[in-house]
């Protein structure tokens, strides 16, 4: 008896801790651990505060998500029958996509090989890289148009029976936001897009107004791998300095590879790679890269960062990077370096984004997504961005169909126009961090993004103004030194 009163009494926090470990019994994809973690979001939706018992810390940011997520939730029998046909459906378009890698002449890595000589000093080369590139996805993209289009039609039919009116309400869930703030986010972006045609004007008549120039940069001497690394460490140790011997630490974990990223080994070590590039633009991948490194180094979290607050400190470090590497002695080759990656990372991104919402339309319509339909919105999706500062050529119009992100993680371009933004509202508001919230942050490690701009002391949406009035001073400053050199 007193047993049962005791069960009677059981804490919220008691319950959660109970199903989690219910679910933990069954691998990932039985029906039985899902059942149990959907009764822990209607717990936690309950009662957001018990995510906040230390019993929990370890997966208080995930108990958020769901909780968020609780009122969509269908019955279990409906779960059940969405997530085995839904991970049907995805699963088999996922492995048509892929096929495409089995023929030289489709392949991703033919395209991207292509591309790296859109950095040639030689016109006539880079030229020949986009037409070498594109005639590569011209051939991915009639299967790439027939896989986005399944998959954005499973998407949306799924959310037609939760309610979800936005398709990327399930991204703002997962990144711990709003697809409000990710509306206002876009809106101020679109209104802002002229920065990005009066840089490519700076920029054109320095290096070439045509398309194929659009990543070539001012001829430097070529930098190494391990000076690149330490520049950033410099730069990332002045920006915040009390985490300066972090930032030494993790400018010297980097190290070649075919791919840029961020590695945590099974023993709890850091490993970071880069296909570095030896250009000024190559130095600002490294600093990326190395920004992720210090997050996850001074992480205090046992979660990892989601895809909008990893970005923004990894987009920062290369920011603070770049506006040091202005005052050396490669400043022309630098602003310009810099003033490319912010417009791409965030105007380009943001036309992605909006290929993205295209797509989705299309899908609504019921009908089946087609490979022209897909290259007139990508061409005029990027035209939008340029508005008429460069002609954008037909022949870039299947450029989307070398970006599987598209299909494997819908939404995810959206985080490099979040995180660039908020990295220039940092550091217009914290400057050398004197007042230590971005230390704070970063030590922070996988929190929900809301709540990061709040450690930063950001009030609601404002760093989204100040960070798009910042970009406009920043691209300002950085054409002058560019002009300068003409």
């Amino acid at each position: 008896m007193k047993h049962s009163t005791r069960r009677g009494r059981r804490s919220l926090g008691d319950q959660v801790v109970e199903e989690l470990k219910t679910a933990d019994r069954f691998p990932v994809g039985d029906t039985r651990r899902s059942a149990a973690q959907r009764r822990v979001a209607r717990l936690v939706a309950a009662e957001i505060s018990v995510a906040d018992d230390p019993r929990l810390a370890g997966v208080r940011s995930q108990l958020r998500r769901w909780a968020h997520f609780a009122p969509h939730l269908l019955s279990d029998e409906q779960e059940t029958q969405l997530a085995r046909d839904g991970r049907a459906l995805i699963d088999e378009q996922l492995l048509l996509l892929r096929s495409l890698e089995n023929d030289a002449t489709t392949a991703l890595s033919a395209a991207d090989d292509a591309l790296r000589n859109l950095d040639a000093q030689v016109a006539t080369d880079r030229q020949h890289a986009d037409v070498a590139a594109h005639a590569v996805t011209d051939l991915r993209a009639p299967l790439a148009a027939s896989v986005l289009g399944a998959l954005a039609s499973c998407h949306l039919a799924d959310d037609e029976l939760r309610n979800v009116d936005d398709w990327r309400t399930r991204f703002a869930v997962v990144q711990g936001t709003t697809s409000a703030t990710l509306a206002a986010l876009r809106d101020a972006t679109s209104a802002a897009r002229g920065l990005a045609a009066e840089w490519w004007h700076v920029r054109s008549g320095v290096v070439g107004g045509e398309y194929f120039d659009r990543r070539v940069g001012v001829p430097a001497p070529p930098g190494t791998l391990a000076e690149h690394s330490q520049a950033a460490g410099i730069a990332l140790a002045r920006a915040v300095p009390s985490l300066a011997d972090t930032a030494q630490r993790a400018s010297g974990r980097i190290v070649h590879g075919v791919d840029n990223q961020v590695v945590i080994e099974a023993d709890g070590r850091i490993s970071v790679t880069v296909a570095h590039r030896p250009t000024p633009r190559g130095s600002l991948m490294v600093a990326h890269e190395i920004g992720h490194a210090l997050h996850a180094l001074e992480s205090r979290s046992p979660e990892p960062p989601g895809a909008l607050v990893g970005e923004t400190v990894a987009c920062w470090s290369s920011l603070v990077t770049g506006r040091a590497g202005i005052q050396g002695p490669q400043s022309v080759a630098m602003a310009l370096a810099l003033g490319d990656t912010l417009v791409e990372e965030l105007f380009v991104s943001a036309a992605v984004s909006a290929f993205e919402d295209l797509v989705y339309e299309y899908a609504a319509c019921g009908q089946a997504v087609s490979a022209e339909q897909l290259n007139t919105a990508w061409l005029q999706a990027n035209r939008d961005v340029l508005a008429g500062a460069v002609v954008v050529p037909d022949l870039v119009g299947s450029g989307w169909a070398r970006l599987p992100a598209l299909a494997t993680d819908p939404g995810h371009a959206f985080s490099y126009v979040w995180a660039t933004v908020l990295a220039l509202a940092i550091s217009a508001r914290h400057g050398a961090d004197e007042d230590g919230l971005v230390a704070q942050a970063i030590r922070a490690g996988g929190v929900e993004a809301d709540e990061f701009t709040a450690l930063l002391g950001f009030d609601g949406d404002e760093w989204i103004q100040l960070g798009l009035s910042t970009l406009e001073v920043e691209l300002s400053r950085l054409a002058q030194v560019v002009r300068g050199s003409a």
